[in-house]
């Protein structure tokens, strides 16, 4: 998984245009504004090595791939055992 760093533009018609820096989380791809002493908690993931949004199951080094990977084999077990109709 890559760093999740970008950049934002909005362009106002009644004013100057916002600029922001956002992060992107390694865990569940939520986007946000860096704002710092914003006195927000997010974190920094070493396994991923990458940020996170703070949020309560993403302190947990769950990357978003293997949640989809985890969700898939559960849709696979649930049809092979008949319980899902396509």
């Amino acid at each position: 998984m890559g760093r999740a760093a970008g950049y934002v533009r909005i362009d106002r018609p009644d004013g100057p245009p916002l600029e922001y820096d956002t992060l992107m989380c390694v865990h569940c791809n939520l986007h946000w504004y860096v704002e710092p002493g914003s006195g927000k908690q997010r974190g920094f993931c070493t396994l991923c090595n990458g940020p996170h949004c703070g949020g309560r199951n993403c302190w947990r080094c769950i990357p978003l791939e293997k949640k989809v990977e985890e969700g898939l084999a559960r849709m696979r077990l649930a049809a092979a055992m008949g319980l899902v109709t396509k």
